[in-house]
C-alpha cells in the first residue's frame, strides 16, 4: 500500500511540472520576442548506474544567453519546454550547433514574467508521450492503493 502512495505522490508531482511546461511552452508561441546574444553553450553530461552494475551516460545541449526587456539585462538557460537529454553525444552536437557563442538568437518571453524565456517555442510530440506514461503510472498507483491490482 505505502509504494502505491509513493508511487502516486511522485507521479503527481511530475504531472504539476510537466502540465505547468506544457501551458507555458504551448502560450510561448505568442509571447513576445526580443534578440538575445549566446553567452556559453555547451555539452553536459549524466551518468547513472542501475541495480546491475551497467553503467549509462546521457548527454543535455546546455544555452546560456542574455536579452534585453524595457532596457533590463536578463540571463535565460531554458532552451525549450521538452529540454530532453540523449544518450547520443552526437545528438547534444547537433542542437549545439544551432547556438555557438557569440551567436545572436530569438529569445520568447513571458510578457509578465520576463524572466521566464525561452528559445525554442511550443511543445514537442515526447512530452505528450512522457505526459501519458507517467498519467498511466498516476493510475497505476491509484487503482493499486485502492486495492485494485495486486
Amino acid at each position: 500500500m505505502i509504494g502505491y502512495i509513493i508511487v502516486i505522490i511522485i507521479c503527481a508531482v511530475v504531472l504539476i511540472k510537466m502540465t505547468v511546461d506544457i501551458l507555458n511552452g504551448l502560450n510561448s508561441r505568442n509571447w513576445p520576442v526580443t534578440q538575445g546574444t549566446v553567452m556559453q553553450s555547451g555539452i553536459h553530461s549524466r551518468q547513472s548506474t542501475d541495480e546491475d552494475g551497467f553503467t549509462s551516460t546521457t548527454y543535455g545541449a546546455t544555452v546560456l544567453y542574455t536579452y534585453n526587456v524595457s532596457g533590463e539585462e536578463i540571463r535565460g538557460s531554458r532552451r525549450s519546454f521538452a529540454d530532453t537529454r540523449t544518450s547520443s553525444v552526437r545528438r547534444a552536437e547537433q542542437i549545439l550547433e544551432r547556438y555557438p557563442q557569440g551567436s545572436s538568437v530569438t529569445v520568447y518571453y513571458h510578457p509578465d514574467k520576463p524572466t521566464l524565456s525561452v528559445l525554442e517555442p511550443g511543445v514537442n510530440w515526447l512530452t505528450y508521450v512522457g505526459l501519458i506514461i507517467v498519467l498511466g503510472l498516476f493510475i497505476f498507483g491509484v487503482l493499486g492503493a485502492l486495492g485494485f491490482i495486486g
